[in-house]
């Protein structure tokens, strides 16, 4: 089992450490508050925040628009129809721009981090792209729904997925009728939902498609069970016969022994390390069955242990695109870029939200990082910290400001080389930093002795940022 953490190891590093995995890191403020805290309450309040989504049901995206209902209105007329299909698609297009933003500065102001991080997970693990889901709010109410089962039950979150609108448009399930069971959601529900490869085979996937037979949306754009089309007969799956509905069979796959594994696996690698040692998805699996798929204790366990905490992990992780932009901007204590810097960004550094590459989700990793995305970042980084360039030139929409030093930077360090490198080097890297990294810092401070106006303090925090160390958390 997973090693309880001692107050004695509880420290600024361990706290910081906390809030970048469990959330998206924090001001040396925020970290020193949560280090008083210690463990135990700093872990609860993350599992048990007083800050709750609340006004999404008035957001454009967050209500059925009966995209069919408006179409089907102008039957007869196809100049009128296609003219309404184009303003449709329009709106929807601006609407995902705002959804993405909209959950972007979310992620960054939320006192509910490891709600976002949790949803950020699930939006990975169960991945739909707004390539074939075209409608927003579909592509909304899948990402509320990780929101509200972000650390709760595991097989109740399944089924809820497996009656999704955007699941069920990107996995095909609306075309799987008892004549022709299509096989696409019943296959990826076992191979990367569930259980993985060499766990189940080409008949279970076969009766399992036909249990999922009758899963339809309603003219609201609701989940509707149309029986009629609902295969009732025998079927055999995972050596059990019965006239299973889809439920059931979502529920003969949480009881196999690979699903407790294959999901503990998923979390280490998100949350801890990248390679899972096997006593750790040993615990981990041996937890998720003990609670019976319940997330919450499993995920307080995790970030209480002292193998979370271990000096592998502490800052070996690489930095998500998403990580980086938003944790970059907390820790400038500055907004977010607009909504197209912001959706380029990620799209050089290889992720964009509701847009995975495929039903995989993103592999993440050491994938993160390539020379290009690497030179990428480094030059973000300057874009975030000294703003557009040419700002009269720049479009509106485009347009960003420097950021303001005087939130991070107190006035009297600005002298001081030594302490105005260790107050920087902890807000950004949370650590000490290595005598001879230090050194190259401040030497190019002492390079610009009579220049500590604001363009040298950007600089140099820009040359930080522009570090290995920089892109890990």
């Amino acid at each position: 089992m997973l090693t309880p953490c001692s107050a004695q190891e509880w420290s600024f590093q361990t706290a910081a450490h906390l809030l970048n995995r469990a959330g998206f890191g924090g001001t040396p403020e925020e970290i020193e508050r949560v280090r008083q805290q210690g463990i135990e309450a700093a872990v609860d309040e993350l599992l048990h925040p007083s800050d709750q989504l609340k006004g999404t049901d008035s957001l454009p995206w967050s209500a059925p628009k009966n995209v069919r209902g408006q179409l089907d209105r102008l039957k007869g007329h196809p100049e009128e129809q296609e003219a309404k299909l184009r303003e449709i698609r329009e709106e929807q297009r601006q609407e995902l721009l705002d959804l993405r933003y909209w959950w972007l500065t979310w992620m960054k102001d939320t006192r509910a981090p490891l709600v976002e991080k949790m949803t950020l997970f699930w939006h990975g693990h169960f991945a739909t792209s707004a390539e074939k889901v075209t409608n927003t709010y579909w592509l909304w109410r899948q990402n509320d729904t990780f929101r509200r089962y972000a650390f709760g039950n595991f097989t109740t979150l399944l089924k809820e997925v497996s009656r999704d609108p955007a699941m069920m448009i990107y996995l095909d399930l609306l075309e799987s009728e008892k004549s022709h069971p299509n096989e696409n959601w019943a296959r990826e529900v076992m191979e990367l939902f569930t259980i993985g490869i060499g766990h189940y085979t080409e008949q279970d996937i076969r009766e399992s498609a036909r249990a999922f037979t009758g899963y339809r949306i309603d003219s609201n754009e609701q989940f509707q069970f149309f029986k009629r089309q609902h295969d009732e007969t025998q079927k055999r799956f995972m050596g059990r016969s019965g006239n299973f509905s889809g439920d059931d069979i979502l529920d003969i796959i949480v009881e196999q022994p690979a699903c407790a594994q294959f999901i503990g696996r998923k979390l280490w690698r998100f949350f801890v390390e990248d390679e899972p040692p096997p006593a750790a998805i040993d615990s981990v699996a041996k937890l998720l069955r003990q609670h019976h798929f319940n997330l919450g204790p499993v995920l307080q366990a995790i970030f209480s242990s002292a193998e979370f905490y271990a000096p592998r992990v502490v800052r070996a992780q690489i930095k998500s695109p998403v990580q980086f932009l938003v944790q970059s901007c907390k820790l400038l204590e500055s907004e977010l870029p607009p909504i197209l810097s912001a959706l380029n960004g990620m799209q050089q550094m290889g992720q964009v939200l509701f847009a995975p590459p495929n039903v995989k989700g993103w592999d993440g990793g050491k994938s993160w990082i390539s020379t290009a995305t690497l030179l990428f970042r480094y030059n973000f980084a300057d874009y975030l910290i000294n703003g557009s360039p040419n700002q009269h030139n720049t479009p509106p929409v485009l347009r960003r400001e420097p950021i303001d030093l005087g939130k991070i930077i107190p006035a009297e360090l600005r002298e001081n080389s030594e302490r105005l490198v260790t107050d920087l080097a902890l807000r950004l890297y949370q650590s000490p930093l290595a005598a001879k990294q230090a050194e190259i810092f401040r030497a190019y401070l002492n390079s610009r002795a009579t220049d500590r106006g604001d363009e040298t303090i950007r600089r140099l925090i820009h040359l930080m940022m522009s570090t290995p160390q920089f892109q890990l958390t």
